[in-house]
């Protein structure tokens, strides 16, 4: 891990927030003359003020991102700054994200599993604010009391070696996942380049169409499938690590013969399509079938590597309860997709700081020869970058923002906590325990 890259990257980040060539990405194509005139809170303000978001009342963000900047004589009021929020294109913090990824994906510091970057998909249910726009936009569900609620569904592809969000999706509540996932590998290439992948995917994506997508795709996937589906093949299994034939049968293309007559139709020709099926007992007892096309590895390496599928669930939480992911700045439906991306980004920077505090951090503690593996309190880290965002990105002078990253890091290092490999028990369905009072956020 080279500190001075993730430097690079950020303040390269930093440079083009502020530079000229954001704005064309940044204006609607309805309002080609936006962001043209000076205005007490230019772009570049726009866009850090939204990204420091701590999920305050707005007129607090606008007050303490103008205090963190060092203008208290500043001012703007919370119906100005949210009129030029509409007018801010949600792309642009896309692009920003994409090429952040870029940097990082272009050099030699990603890691992953015998050549290939390890990625999960996973869907995931979001709270957006309750408007009539927004239930008309990404659709509602019916709370405890039979009121109608706006919902979202948000899908994501996450680096599981990387830590980073390489890509995310808001849509309908009852938007398909494996349609999201499409979404996500058509946009894979375009920021981690000709790097081979494999993806990583639960029970809801073990469909034949799907399957068939991903070897055109050219992509390496590992799937759990469900314990009732293809009773007839795994019936038929003699090991526990078998290549087998999957069939088309008519049963199992109906839906699809319904849905996409001329993928039905294709399929149909194809008749069959033969995958590595592993029967599997995790380290909790419980047992499990994986489905895939690789060729490589044994049933035990492949077993230890699916279970990396999980931190794509960790890092929701991290989302949701860490960064605030669902405190949307507005009303409005495109504050959504603002805040959604532009929090990814944040995510990603985070992450990047905080892999190489951890470097540092394990590196002493091997010295030290401390008793358990140790990471960095992703909270605290969270919160400390949040801390001093604003300040570093407006600061001009390179050597001392340089000394600030040094300095952040090595606060971040201060906070670490034990991993502790504790012995796996059946998983149970209980209760979540997600009240506020149990979750302690750093911002």
């Amino acid at each position: 891990m080279k500190e001075h890259e993730s430097n690079v990257r950020i303040g390269e980040l930093f440079a083009e927030i502020h530079g000229e060539r954001i704005k064309a990405e940044a204006r609607k194509t309805e309002n080609s003359g936006s962001w043209t005139r000076q205005r007490n809170m230019p772009l570049h303000d726009i866009l850090t003020c939204t990204l420091a978001k701590k999920g305050l009342s707005t007129t607090m963000e606008i007050r303490q991102y103008f205090q963190a900047a060092g203008n208290v004589e500043r001012t703007v009021s919370k119906q100005d700054y949210l009129k030029q929020r509409q007018n801010l294109n949600p792309q642009v913090f896309k692009t920003l994200n994409r090429n952040y990824l870029k940097r990082f994906y272009g050099g030699q510091e990603p890691a992953g599993w015998r050549g290939y970057l390890v990625l999960a998909v996973d869907g995931s249910r979001v709270e957006i604010p309750n408007s009539r726009e927004n239930r008309e936009v990404y659709g509602e569900s019916t709370n405890q009391y039979g009121k109608a609620v706006a919902r979202a569904n948000f899908s994501a592809l996450y680096d599981v070696y990387n830590r980073f969000m390489v890509d995310i999706a808001i849509g309908y509540y009852n938007s398909s996942e494996i349609e999201e996932a499409k979404a996500h590998i058509r946009e894979v290439k375009e920021i981690t380049g000709e790097r081979p992948v494999l993806i990583l995917f639960d029970r809801n994506y073990a469909s034949l169409e799907f399957i068939d997508y991903l070897e055109k795709a050219g992509v390496k996937y590992l799937i759990r499938v469900q314990s009732n589906a293809y009773k007839a093949e795994l019936g038929q299994m003699e090991g526990n690590d078998e290549e087998t034939e999957l069939a088309y049968t008519k049963d199992r293309m109906r839906p699809l013969r319904r849905s996409e007559p001329e993928r039905y139709y294709e399929l149909r020709e194809k008749k069959s399509t033969v995958v590595r099926i592993l029967k599997a007992v995790f380290g909790n007892g419980e047992s499990g079938i994986l489905m895939t096309n690789l060729r490589e590895g044994t049933a035990d390496e492949i077993k230890r590597l699916y279970r990396n599928r999980w931190k794509i669930e960790q890092k929701y939480h991290t989302l949701k309860n860490k960064m605030k992911f669902e405190s949307v700045t507005g009303k409005a439906s495109i504050y959504v997709e603002q805040d959604f991306w532009a929090q990814t980004l944040v995510f990603n920077i985070v992450q990047d700081l905080i892999t190489g505090a951890e470097y540092r951090a394990a590196k002493r503690a091997k010295k030290q020869r401390l008793k358990y593996e140790i990471r960095i309190n992703e909270n605290i880290a969270i919160g400390l970058f949040k801390e001093r965002f604003i300040r570093l990105i407006m600061e001009e002078d390179d050597q001392r923002k340089d000394a600030m990253f040094r300095q952040l890091r090595a606060d971040m290092e201060k906070h670490i906590v034990p991993v502790r490999r504790l012995k796996s028990s059946p998983r149970k369905e209980k209760n979540k325990n997600k009240y506020k009072c149990n979750q302690k956020p750093s911002l």
